[in-house]
């Protein structure tokens, strides 16, 4: 029995010009409309501070598998650990350590 879909709601930002040139340029490089986009790299800086705020034994180097690992899985249909630590250029343990992290983070949080 799956958990019920959590309920979305809106919310500002203010950003500078040169940032929103910035958000244009990449979500238009992935094929996103900027909104989508800018709600993805929230997702990406907010796991990366929820891993460091709960203490989690990360590296920057770490923080930045997350980031690759979370646009691997946006991506990919089928992703194993292996195919993410590939294309990450990083080892397994490593994604395998994130991915753990996530589903004990999202547990604490339902």
């Amino acid at each position: 029995m799956g958990r019920a879909p959590q309920k979305m709601i809106g919310l500002t930002v203010s950003i500078t010009d040169k940032a929103k040139l910035t958000l244009d340029r990449q979500a238009a490089e992935r094929g996103y409309g900027t909104s989508l986009w800018a709600g993805r790299v929230f997702d990406l800086g907010f796991a990366a501070v929820c891993a460091r705020e709960k203490s989690m034994p990360i590296s920057d180097g770490d923080l930045d598998a997350i980031v690759g690992a979370s646009l691997m899985m946006w991506h990919c249909d089928g992703w194993d650990t292996a195919t993410i630590a590939k294309g990450l250029g990083v080892a397994e343990p490593v994604v395998v350590r994130i991915l753990d992290g996530w589903k004990e983070y999202r547990r604490a949080g339902a």
